[in-house]
């Protein structure tokens, strides 16, 4: 019985399993930790930067054709759609004028994830001022002549 309890055979192919086990498990959860910026974080701020450009290019554009169209006595009005949500934040559009030129402001509510669109050289002509939110109803741009 003695020979049995002093026996050490097994004792290394156990530890080996217990030591190899740890080293994974251990190399499992720097992986977890370390790819989700890789895989999550990345292409969410990608996404947010172009969805958010391709809002305010849309909004200068309906600007810019406002401007173009604008009649020396008169108003304009009209209305576009966006999405609620991208990247499932809601997000605030601003035209504001800054030195010489005006933009147009995509900021995220919540992240703080910004981009700007300028729309060269109508602010000059044509003051632009406003806010509006994703998730509100109705959207639009209204133009008045004060001539």
């Amino acid at each position: 019985m003695k020979s049995f309890l002093k026996n050490e055979n097994a004792v290394s192919i156990t530890m080996g399993y217990i030591i190899f086990s740890a080293i994974f498990i251990s190399f499992f959860i720097i992986v977890q930790f370390g790819i989700t910026d890789v895989i999550v974080d990345e292409p969410t701020e990608i996404v947010m930067e172009k969805n958010y450009a391709d809002v305010g290019n849309k909004v200068a554009t309906l600007v810019t054709e406002i401007y173009l169209i604008a009649p020396e006595n008169g108003k304009i009005e009209t209305s576009y759609s966006i999405p609620y949500r991208i990247a499932g934040e809601s997000y605030l559009i601003s035209a504001q004028p800054i030195k010489d030129d005006q933009i147009i402001s995509v900021t995220s509510s919540t992240s703080e994830k910004e981009v700007n669109v300028t729309l060269a050289g109508i602010s000059p002509v044509v003051g632009i001022y406003g806010t509006t939110m994703s998730n509100n109803e109705t959207h639009g741009i209204t133009y008045v002549s004060n001539e």
